[in-house]
């Protein structure tokens, strides 16, 4: 197969051919142009995590400002810090939606008459050109991932108080993850929006409606996507963590600049595993658009510049 092509297979609903995404589809187009995905997502990965990084440093700056018996007295404080740690976590999200409308805008071929080269074509002017939509769907999808997150959170305080802390603690990481990986799966029936909004020019509204119908049908392929997103990132941290401890002496691995090396290169690794998601995405949203949303109609292939 051609990794520069999306072959869709058809299956019959109700008679009527339908194309179907499947993962072995994203991957043969996540691997053909590994390189070119790697330069949209690496640098937004970056940016993401210095913002967290700074926000990060500058909360524990603010509960350090104060006797944390005295917090009562410093709630403020406690609401800037409250304040960064949230708009950090939107900036970051922002990121994300911003390195997907870039990834659909090559994959959808909306970048037509730019340079192929993968470190000199602009992939984000696009995004750039739609910036004011982007935000708003950014904001709409973080505000329903925040809502998720408070439903799992009140299901876990509940399930604590029927069975007890004790039998809880230990299966409360794994706990958190699934429920995490649970609602994510939700969210990302709301991911194609964006690859539409670049591609139809059409309100955030209308995208997020038409993103929900689309992904009716193809719950189990997203929440593939998002455990490949998920647990490959996981993955990318424990082999640069473990694995560079192979490459460096002993003595290396207690030094200042070791846990920089480590904390950039984990970010990088994790970059490399998040193109496969935002990537089905933009396939999902072409698919729908050449099939007139999944009615009958001409069987066009995706094809990635």
């Amino acid at each position: 197969m051609d990794p520069n092509y999306l072959i869709v297979q058809p299956v019959e609903v109700g008679g009527v051919p339908i194309p179907k995404l499947v993962l072995k589809d994203v991957f043969s187009v996540y691997t053909g142009q590994f390189w070119r995905w790697f330069a949209i997502t690496a640098p937004t990965s970056v940016l993401a995590s210095v913002v967290l990084l700074m926000a990060d440093r500058k909360i524990k700056e603010i509960y350090r400002s104060f006797p944390i018996t005295q917090i009562s007295h410093h709630m403020l404080e406690v609401a800037e810090s409250g304040l960064l740690r949230y708009g950090s976590f939107f900036i970051s999200w922002f990121l994300g939606c911003f390195a997907l409308a870039a990834i659909a805008t090559v994959v959808n071929g909306l970048d037509k008459g730019e340079r192929e080269d993968v470190w000199i074509s602009d992939s984000f002017q696009r995004a750039r050109e739609h910036f004011g939509p982007l935000v708003l769907a950014a904001v709409v999808t973080f505000g329903i991932f925040l809502a998720g997150m408070a439903a799992m959170e009140f299901a876990v305080f509940t399930l604590i108080r029927v069975v007890g802390w004790a039998r809880f603690s230990r299966f409360n990481y794994d706990a958190s993850f699934v429920g995490t990986v649970v609602v994510a799966s939700i969210v990302i029936w709301f991911g194609v929006a964006i690859p539409l909004i670049l591609a139809k020019d059409i309100g955030v509204r209308a995208a997020l409606k038409r993103s929900l119908k689309i992904s009716n049908g193809y719950e189990v392929f997203l929440a593939l996507l998002v455990c490949e997103s998920m647990v490959g990132s996981y993955v990318a941290w424990y082999a640069v963590h473990y694995g560079l401890t192979f490459l460096f002496p002993a003595q290396f691995t207690y030094t200042g600049w070791y846990g920089w090396l480590v904390y950039f290169v984990t970010i990088l690794a994790s970059a490399a595993v998040q193109p496969p998601m935002f990537i089905g995405l933009s396939l999902l949203a072409a698919t729908a658009h050449s099939n007139s949303l999944l009615l009958p109609g001409t069987q066009q292939a995706a094809h990635v510049e």
